[in-house]
């Protein structure tokens, strides 16, 4: 079965609305089973999941959260989760207000450094207005010609600890993964590869500390971490007894991650997150 348990549309920060991407997904992609995750929004979920139906493709629930772990943003996805419930929702309000808030310091930081006017340019790409994240200044930075790509807007500005990154309060890992987890939803931390955790014991820190938050499973394959963490993350999962998700973390098809579906095999033998979605 061909899956893909992390995608982004124009809910939050892709380049396809939740419709599209399902097209996308089964007509160019070939895919069986998808879930799509936008972040901290659960606003493309009805129109995902009624063109799934439409075109034959399984679709599960999801949302990405940002979380702050030990001063870092850490993202957990929710799989299977309850799309109508007001406590998610309420989470996902109040982290998109403060996403919004960001966005114009973004914009500030980055006019300070020369590029001027950027907010709007920006909002453009935002289809969603009340979402304008980092990737829709990436791709402002990308079209204005001031970065020949989008992950190099990351690398040189918007990353974690570049110049125009500005820090953001969101809410605690385990206020995450509790709020996921109380909507009937699996907890999945996300791209574990991403948060540069350079030392074993913070990597075991971020493990650990999900673990006893409740966390039941981590993306030992992502489009969004090198080939060569599947291994890592496949000896964290059997380590710390997570269950194993797979997603591509697909946001565009002018990116460098890969298409839906493209993230990789799932290494043999491992407790797929599939069991625990009874799929």
């Amino acid at each position: 079965m061909k899956l893909d348990l992390h995608m982004h549309s124009t809910s939050s920060d892709g380049e396809l609305d939740p419709a599209e991407l399902m097209r996308f997904a089964r007509h160019q992609r070939g895919l069986d089973l998808v879930a799509l995750t936008d972040h901290d929004t659960l606003g493309g979920l009805q129109a995902a999941s009624d063109e799934a139906e439409k075109v034959g493709l399984r679709f599960v629930n999801g949302i990405e959260i940002s979380s702050l772990w030990a001063g870092r943003c850490i993202h957990i996805v929710g799989l299977q989760i309850d799309r109508e419930n007001e406590t998610l929702a309420r989470l996902a309000g109040g982290i998109s207000a403060q996403r919004s808030a960001r966005a114009v310091k973004i914009a500030e930081k980055l006019e300070s450094l020369g590029f001027p006017n950027l907010y709007g340019k920006a909002l453009k790409y935002a289809r969603n207005p009340a979402i304008i994240s980092r990737m829709h200044f990436a791709q402002a930075l990308t079209s204005e010609g001031h970065v020949e790509h989008l992950q190099q807007a990351f690398d040189k500005y918007l990353g974690d600890g570049m110049p125009a990154f500005v820090p953001t309060l969101w809410p605690a890992l385990a206020d995450a993964v509790s709020a996921i987890r109380g909507a009937g939803g699996v907890a999945v931390l996300a791209h574990p590869g991403r948060y540069r955790l350079t030392e074993q014991w913070q990597f075991d820190g971020l493990m650990a500390d999900f673990q006893q938050a409740g966390g039941q499973a981590i993306e030992v394959v992502s489009g969004s971490q090198s080939a060569q963490y599947t291994g890592i993350c496949l000896a964290a999962a059997e380590r710390f007894g997570f269950y194993a998700s797979s997603g591509s973390d697909f946001h565009s098809r002018l990116g460098k991650r890969p298409l839906p579906g493209a993230q990789g095999e799932m290494p043999a033998g491992v407790k797929s997150v599939l069991e625990l979605l009874k799929l």
